[in-house]
């Protein structure tokens, strides 16, 4: 009977955990967080296992009863999943019918796994800035070309623009988004002007403590990685990146609403290495880490 009572009272425990409603993130709202624990066949009744089973049927890989019970058929469902898809960073998935961390980020983007915990608050702001960036190669559109997008999203909403009302370009959004879990991480307010304009974020850092470097004065020594370059291509049209690397008469930079060729209005979050560090299209550079 003592045994038949721990055994009811464990297996009351283990639902309860099981049923605990996913969380999201608060810098990516409506994304489901990974709990650091592999889903697997065998589970009944968890949250994370409905959420799994209807983003699958989302992309094409159901049809799935979402009822929180990962049985075979969401087991093929995974694996035919981590077959045609890769992680974020180009590797492959592992095919293994499990929902470890890299098939979670696949499934629901790199948002999913991004948490400030994971930054340490001893770096320079210009460190931290770079670091943010970085974790967001791999953000794409959802679906491409639309503006939009589970992290997109965020990136425009923290601008205080609303992502359902139009199709906004977010290189700009994209760029304050990565500020202010660095300043949080500081402990300190985000230093760039609130805006999602490249032509609105050069005028109203000209008049900010941000330091200027000019087309003019743009060269090898005078620009700096953390420095954000600005780009005017006409019609109150621009393009606005994070520079983390300098060279020679190069940039690498990390930019949003990108894609791997450079567009001005692309797709994603990319890695850049081809940029020169002038050009005639150059605004210039603002450097908002040492405010």
């Amino acid at each position: 009977m003592r045994a038949n009572a721990e055994n009811a009272r464990t297996e009351a425990a283990e639902n309860r955990i099981a049923t605990t409603p996913v969380p999201t993130h608060p810098e990516f709202a409506g994304i489901p967080i990974f709990r650091g624990r592999p889903l697997h066949r065998g589970e009944f009744g968890s949250d994370d296992v409905k959420v799994t089973q209807a983003r699958l049927n989302e992309l094409g890989f159901g049809p799935l009863v979402v009822d929180g019970d990962f049985g075979e058929a969401t087991e093929n469902a995974v694996l035919h999943f981590q077959a045609r898809n890769s992680a974020p960073n180009g590797k492959p998935l592992t095919i293994d019918g499990q929902v470890a961390a890299s098939t979670w980020t696949a499934l629901f983007g790199p948002g999913a796994v991004f948490s400030t915990q994971a930054f340490d608050p001893k770096a320079t702001l210009r460190e931290l800035v770079i670091d943010i960036a970085a974790s967001q190669i791999g953000v794409v559109e959802q679906p491409r070309g639309s503006n939009r997008g589970p992290e997109v999203d965020v990136y425009i909403r923290t601008t205080g623009l609303n992502p359902a009302q139009d199709s906004y370009p977010w290189c700009v959004c994209f760029l304050y988004w990565v500020f202010e879990p660095a300043a949080k991480v500081k402990g300190t307010v985000n230093p760039l002007p609130k805006t999602a304009g490249v032509i609105a974020l050069w005028n109203l850092g000209l008049h900010t403590e941000a330091q200027v470097v000019r087309k003019s004065e743009a060269n090898a020594r005078s620009v700096i990685p953390g420095m954000i370059f600005l780009l005017d291509l006409g019609g109150g049209k621009g393009h606005a990146g994070l520079v983390i690397e300098v060279d020679g008469d190069h940039i690498i930079t990390i930019e949003g609403n990108t894609n791997p060729g450079g567009s001005s209005n692309g797709f994603g979050v990319f890695r850049r290495d081809s940029r020169l560090i002038t050009t005639s299209v150059l605004l210039g550079y603002l450097d908002f880490c040492e405010i």
